[in-house]
């Protein structure tokens, strides 16, 4: 039988796609929770449903598919206040309405309810920019996990 580490180098492109989308997937779920990346002895990778924590697909607790990593989720935050000021007509139109009387007192609920679509634009360029910066990431996480699993065969093989 081959190697996980093996395996998981003969694959790594495709668990690298995985990665990416896996972690497109949990933007917005619940906090604590993961998407697992997992594999076969084949070299088949796929993304798991969403657990919650400590929980894992009954495959890999039996011991038959590998755990390539854990996902976890997290909520793309975009800055308003940083946001608002690169467009002078809209921070122009937040000023004029945080001084009146009934006016907001954050940005956030000025572009809640005057502009929600702008609001949505960029929540979408924050998960976007984001998930690139992961994919940059995700080949230093994967060297990471084939290294620890080579040191961990080495250590069974003794």
């Amino acid at each position: 039988m081959k190697k996980w580490s093996e395996i998981l180098r003969d694959n790594s492109e495709a668990i690298l796609n995985m990665m990416v989308q896996a972690k497109r997937e949990t933007e917005g779920t619940m906090q604590g929770w993961h998407i697992d990346v997992e594999m076969n002895e084949k070299g088949e990778v796929w993304t798991t449903e969403l657990f919650s924590v400590g929980s894992q697909s009954m495959s890999s607790w039996k011991g038959e598919t590998f755990i390539v990593c854990s996902v976890q989720s997290w909520i793309a935050e975009v800055n308003e206040s940083e946001n608002i000021r690169h467009y002078k007509e809209l921070f122009d139109e937040y000023l004029a309405q945080e001084e009146a009387e009934d006016g907001y007192d954050t940005e956030w609920e000025f572009m809640q309810e005057k502009h929600p679509d702008i609001l949505e634009e960029w929540k979408k360029d924050m998960i976007e920019y984001e998930i690139e910066a992961y994919k940059e990431e995700a080949d230093y996480i994967l060297d990471n996990i084939i290294e620890e699993q080579e040191q961990q065969e080495i250590y069974e093989d003794r």
